[in-house]
C-alpha cells in the first residue's frame, strides 16, 4: 500500500510547548478532505498538523515529520490550508525553510502562496510540484501519476519541474463540491483545536466555497472567483459524525457568507434543534456572514439550534470609504443586522480595518466611533493588508498572474510614516473599545465570567505585543 504523508506546518516557526494558550488553532480542512480522497484511492495516510495543540515541543514534531517523510511515497504540504485561502500570511519564511528539509522528489505543495506564485514556490522549496487553486482533485491525480512515474503535463492546475524547466499546466475546472468526501477528522483529535471565542473540541464545516461579492481587499483566486454550494443530506451526516463520533462541541461553519443560502441555514438549524445537541451536549456553533443577509426570524432559529456567535465584516465607518470597497452594503444595513443578532441573544464579532485607499486619521476615528456605536460583543481592529490576488494589491503592484515572480514576503502597502500611524491607531482602538466601563460591566455581568476572564487575557496578550 503506498504511503502518503500530509503536513500542515507552523507558519510562526518553532512554537514551544505551552505557548499560544489563548490563540486559535483551526483544523486544516482542505488537507483533511485531501487525506480522505487519498485513502479512498488506496493510500495509507499519515497526517501531521504542527499548528495543533500538541503536548510536546513543535521542534520535536518537526524532526519526527522529517523522519516520516523519508519513508513516504508522497509528501503533501500546505502553506495555508482552507480556511485561510483568501488571506494568506506573509510570514512564510519558516514554512519555506521547513519545506526545503523534506524529500523534494516526492514533495507536492498546496495553498494560496503557490497558487499565486508557483514558480517562486518551486524555486524556493525545491518541490517536485505545486498545486494551483483548490488542491483536492489535483493532488489525487498527481499522486497517482507519481506512483506510475507518469507524465504530469496533463494534470490541470499543476505547476511542476521537468528537469531544469518549470512548467505551468492550464487551470483546473472546479468540480461540484458534492464530489468531495467528508474530511478525515479521524486522523486528528478535536481536543487539539480551539477557538478563543467559542471553545475547544473544535471543528470546521463548509457548505459553500467562494463568495458572489467582489470586495477590493479580498483574494478569491483560490475559488477562481466563483461561488459554489454543497447540497443536502451529506452535510447533516457530516455534522452528526463530528458531534457523536469525534466529540465536536464547538463548530465553525466557515462559509464566507453562510446566510446567503437561507434554506441551508434553516435546514441545518432545524436538524440541530431536532437532535437537541445544544441542550444535551453543550454544543454550540458560529458562522460568518453579511449584516444585510440576516433577519429576526432566521436569527431566532439559529439561536435555538445553538448558534452563539456571528462574525460580521464591517470594515469602515465612513460611508464613502465603505462604498469604495465594493462590499455593496450600507451603514444602516449593518446597524440593523447587528441589532437583530443582539435581540436574538446571539453574540456578535465585528471586524474593522484601517488604511483603505483615501482614508485619513479622521476616517480612522469614524471607524472607531462606528464600532463604539454598534457595540458588538467582540471587535477586531487591524491594518489593511492588501492580499496578493486582491484588486487592491493588483492596483498597487500590478495585475497577475505572477507565475514566475518572487513572493512578496516583505512588500509594504504603506509608507513608513503611515504604517506607524495606523499601528498606533489600531492599539488606540483596542484600548478604547475594550477598556470602556460600559463594555467591562456588560461582559462581567453577562453570566459567563470565566469566558470574560479568558478573553480579557487574550486581549492583554494581543495589546502587549503591539
Amino acid at each position: 500500500m503506498p504511503k502518503a504523508l500530509l503536513i500542515s506546518p507552523s507558519p510562526k516557526g518553532l512554537v514551544a510547548k505551552g505557548t499560544r494558550k489563548f490563540h486559535r488553532r483551526f483544523p486544516p480542512l482542505s488537507l483533511l478532505i485531501t487525506a480522505e480522497m487519498l485513502r479512498r484511492q488506496g493510500f495509507h495516510v499519515q497526517f501531521i498538523d504542527l499548528n495543533a495543540n500538541h503536548r510536546q515541543p513543535v521542534s520535536g514534531l518537526m524532526k519526527e515529520t522529517r523522519e516520516k517523510a523519508k519513508n513516504a511515497d508522497l509528501v503533501v504540504m500546505t502553506t495555508n490550508p482552507y480556511p485561510d485561502w483568501q488571506c494568506p500570511s506573509y510570514e512564510i519564511a519558516s514554512v519555506l525553510e521547513f519545506a526545503r528539509s523534506l524529500p523534494s522528489e516526492r514533495l507536492v505543495i498546496t495553498g494560496s502562496h503557490g497558487s499565486l506564485y508557483p514558480g517562486a514556490m518551486l524555486r524556493e522549496t525545491g518541490a517536485l510540484a505545486v498545486v494551483r487553486d483548490e488542491p483536492e482533485q489535483t493532488v489525487l491525480e498527481t499522486a497517482q501519476l507519481l506512483l506510475k512515474k507518469g507524465d504530469f503535463s496533463q494534470v490541470q492546475g499543476l505547476s511542476y519541474r521537468d528537469g531544469n524547466r518549470i512548467c505551468h499546466n492550464p487551470a483546473r475546472k472546479l468540480c461540484s463540491m458534492d464530489e468531495f468526501p467528508p474530511p478525515a477528522y479521524d486522523l486528528v483529535n478535536l481536543r487539539d483545536y480551539h477557538y478563543e471565542l467559542l471553545g475547544g473540541n473544535f471543528a470546521l464545516l463548509e457548505t459553500s466555497r467562494g463568495c458572489p461579492y467582489s470586495c477590493t481587499f479580498c483574494n478569491r483566486s483560490m475559488f477562481q472567483n466563483r461561488y459554489r454550494r454543497r447540497t443536502g443530506e451529506q452535510i447533516l451526516q457530516e455534522i452528526d459524525t463530528l458531534i457523536t463520533v469525534h466529540g465536536c462541541r464547538a463548530l465553525y461553519i466557515f462559509d464566507l457568507e453562510f446566510t446567503l443560502n437561507r434554506e441551508m441555514v434553516r435546514t441545518i438549524s432545524r436538524h440541530l434543534i431536532e437532535k437537541n445537541y445544544a441542550e444535551r451536549l453543550g454544543f454550540c456553533w458560529t458562522c460568518q456572514t453579511r449584516a444585510d443577509s440576516v433577519d429576526a426570524d432566521l436569527l431566532k432559529l439559529m439561536k435555538q439550534s445553538g448558534c452563539s456567535l456571528i462574525h460580521f465584516g464591517i470594515e469602515a465607518g465612513n460611508a464613502e470609504i465603505l462604498a469604495s470597497t465594493r462590499k455593496k452594503i450600507s451603514k444602516d444595513s449593518i446597524r440593523k443586522g447587528i441589532e437583530a443578532a443582539k435581540q436574538a441573544g446571539i453574540q456578535t464579532a465585528g471586524f474593522f480595518m484601517f488604511g483603505l485607499p483615501g482614508e485619513t486619521a479622521a476616517h480612522y476615528q469614524q471607524t472607531l466611533d462606528f464600532a463604539l456605536e454598534l457595540n458588538p460583543t467582540f471587535a477586531s481592529f487591524h491594518p489593511l493588508i492588501p492580499i496578493p490576488g486582491s484588486p487592491l494589491f493588483e492596483e498597487a503592484f500590478g495585475k497577475g498572474p505572477y507565475w514566475d515572480e518572487a513572493f512578496p514576503t516583505n512588500r509594504s502597502y504603506f509608507k513608513p510614516e503611515q504604517e506607524r500611524e495606523i499601528s498606533r491607531f489600531v492599539r488606540k482602538a483596542y484600548l478604547t473599545y475594550y477598556l470602556r466601563p460600559r463594555y467591562v460591566a456588560e461582559r462581567i455581568f453577562s453570566g459567563n465570567q470565566a469566558d470574560y476572564i479568558r478573553q480579557f487575557k487574550l486581549f492583554l496578550s494581543f495589546v502587549l505585543q503591539k
